[in-house]
């Protein structure tokens, strides 16, 4: 046998040992998990968990983002269909809402053959929201024509975005609202019943029925029920502890 004849015959017996080998690795009967069919997995599982916590009604209007599933595909030589793979998904996505996470994925076939990969997934929530048409400065009331509602995307601010579900007309601006903006409920407040430096009533009580009524100024903040400083508007150094009873009146015992 010549050299170059030899040397055709080590190639060829070469290339046959590769292809029993890349068959061992890569059976044709072997399962394949794709991308795709793990991506389902993930989206029903990350859909099931976020519907927990957040509203009923915002359930249906969410989506799920999965850039790529890490390392896919999967081959299982030992697996005949897929249904003999077993596949385990886990999150913390039901316990607190946030608009991103990692789901953790466990593929695994009877024979023991096990792959684990952590999946990043977004949330995309869409619901009508309010959002600011014109400038509303701090401590003004707010008003239905500065407002429009509009169906947005608010994954990034879920727990504090306002719906219709509140009446607009029942807040003041914490601080100024800009344009463009979705109304954050951090920045709105429900007036107080009587508000600092503002002029009160001040029923003063001795507890036997005797009742005495002087006007006063608020020294703080506050809502009905609770206990803040007033002050005589006539006679300026007469101090009080008094309990608010309603709108813009105190009560003082004696």
């Amino acid at each position: 046998m010549t050299r170059i004849a030899l040397k055709s015959a080590l190639f060829s017996l070469a290339g046959v040992l590769l292809g029993l080998c890349g068959g061992l690795w890569h059976s044709s009967e072997a399962v394949v998990l794709t991308e795709g069919q793990i991506k389902d997995k993930v989206v029903a599982h990350v859909q099931e968990k976020v519907a927990q916590v957040v509203d009923p009604a915002d359930a249906k209007n969410i989506s799920v983002s999965i850039i790529r599933v890490p390392a896919a595909p999967f081959d299982f030589p030992a697996a005949k269909t897929p249904q003999d793979i077993k596949i385990s998904i886990t999150s913390r996505l039901g316990e607190v809402y946030s608009p991103r996470g990692i789901v953790q994925v466990s593929l695994q076939d009877g024979s023991g053959h096990q792959r684990e990969i952590g999946v990043p997934v977004q949330i995309i929530i869409q619901k009508p929201v309010w959002v600011i048409k014109n400038v509303v400065n701090a401590n003004e009331p707010l008003r239905a024509s500065d407002f429009s509602l509009q169906s947005k995307d608010v994954s990034n601010c879920y727990n504090y975005a306002v719906g219709a579900d509140r009446n607009l007309g029942t807040y003041l601006a914490r601080v100024n609202l800009r344009p463009g903006d979705i109304l954050d409920a951090r920045k709105i407040v429900i007036p107080p019943d009587v508000s600092y430096n503002s002029p009160v009533r001040i029923f003063m009580s001795n507890g036997d029925g005797m009742t005495v009524t002087v006007p006063g100024i608020a020294l703080a903040n506050g809502k009905i029920g609770e206990i803040i400083r007033v002050r005589q508007a006539v006679f300026q150094r007469k101090y009080y502890s008094a309990k608010i009873v309603d709108k813009n009146k105190v009560l003082v015992e004696m």
